[in-house]
């Protein structure tokens, strides 16, 4: 049995959890505060104390992006995450691009509108909405350069793979707050077709 430690409203749990109910996989959910510091127990498992951790039968392993392909590649689903080196490659590349250039300026946004703090994780006391204005603003060349990166048809790689099990919370999350996606036709594409999906509602996305 797999077991995912994540929380309801952490994003990077909900991709892996979107990318298991694609895959149809079983799994036990075990629940760790989004709050710092994080239980002592769950350090033990994870030391640098990120949300989600996947256990696969004593194999334990971190990081969202990581575990996406893990799975996939465990599956055998060369739909989601081909094995041609040049389809991986440019999978790869979107996941690296995402994670560390593209992502970043969405949570800005994100933490004032749900009330980001380390001591609380979310939390009505800590929105500030009046912000958000201003921050779409300055993020608007990074939300542009996402829409130019990715695919038309709704998919970001030209057909569904973990590329966009990686996309979609924060594009629920825009839906969520409010974030107008429609200056960004592909992006509104994106959103349509992929929180339509049966397995996304089967992940049961919070925040």
């Amino acid at each position: 049995m797999l077991t995912l430690f994540d929380n309801p409203d952490s994003s990077n749990a909900l991709k892996v959890r979107f990318l298991l109910a694609e895959l149809g996989l079983e799994y036990k959910r075990e629940t760790i505060p989004l709050a710092y510091p994080r239980p002592d127990a769950y350090m033990a498992i994870n030391p640098l104390g990120g949300i989600p951790t996947l256990e696969d039968d004593g194999y334990v392993l971190a990081e969202s992006q990581t575990i996406l392909r893990y799975l996939a590649t465990r599956e055998g689903s060369e739909d989601l995450y081909p094995t041609d080196p040049q389809e991986r490659g440019r999978i790869d590349e979107f996941l690296d691009r995402f994670a560390t250039r593209l992502r970043p300026p969405f949570f800005r946004r994100e933490a004032v509108m749900l009330g980001w703090s380390l001591e609380r994780g979310f939390s009505p006391d800590d929105c500030d909405p009046e912000k958000a204005p201003a921050i779409e603003l300055e993020i608007a060349a990074n939300t542009a350069l996402l829409d130019k990166l990715v695919g038309e048809g709704g998919c970001v790689l030209g057909r569904f793979t973990i590329a966009d099990c990686a996309l979609a919370p924060v594009l629920h999350r825009a839906q969520l707050t409010g974030y107008a996606l429609d200056k960004y036709p592909r992006l509104q594409a994106l959103t349509d077709q992929i929180l339509s999906r049966p397995a996304w509602a089967a992940a049961e996305p919070g925040c």
